[in-house]
């Protein structure tokens, strides 16, 4: 299980409008096992978008400019498409890579972006996943800090 902010590449990547191509992929959220990974597209083409670092509510974009980040160029975060994939179909793609990570800071701006700019057009169910109540996002850290102690005690044996 990977945790939002997470960067993957995908290189067959079926967009919404039946193109097919290499982008880099965004995880808003941080799911379980029974849940779709939420991604959104990342792409370094300005064409006619304006580099205002952060969040550009307006026309449902987040800018990170080049060497804040992983990423070598400028980059513009595309909030206006949610891309849902289910786990099972992350572990066994080879089209799709882990390459880096947004911290901490960065990737909740971007989610916080997302429900200023696209709120009424994300499905409950959704939103629950980019933003779960309480006790589920503290049963998620106590499974993550669990399991990270198991494995940190197997090292130290």
């Amino acid at each position: 299980m990977q945790t939002r902010g997470a960067i993957y590449h995908h290189n067959q990547l079926v967009f919404h409008n039946g193109f097919i191509g290499k982008k880099y992929l965004i995880l808003l959220n941080s799911p379980t096992k029974k849940e779709p990974y939420l991604f959104v597209k990342a792409t370094s083409q300005q064409k006619d978008k304006p580099a205002k670092v952060g969040c550009i509510k307006e026309r449902s974009l987040f800018f990170i400019p080049v060497g804040k980040t992983f990423f070598k160029k400028d980059t513009w975060i595309q909030l206006y498409e949610l891309y849902p994939i289910l786990p099972e179909h992350i572990d066994s793609m080879d089209k799709i890579t882990l390459e880096g990570s947004l911290d901490v800071r960065i990737i909740d701006d971007v989610v916080n972006c997302l429900f200023l700019a696209e709120e009424k057009n994300i499905s409950p169910v959704f939103k629950n996943f980019l933003r779960p109540p309480i006790q589920d996002s503290l049963l998620k850290l106590q499974e993550k800090f669990n399991k990270n102690n198991k494995v940190a005690s197997k090292i130290y044996r």
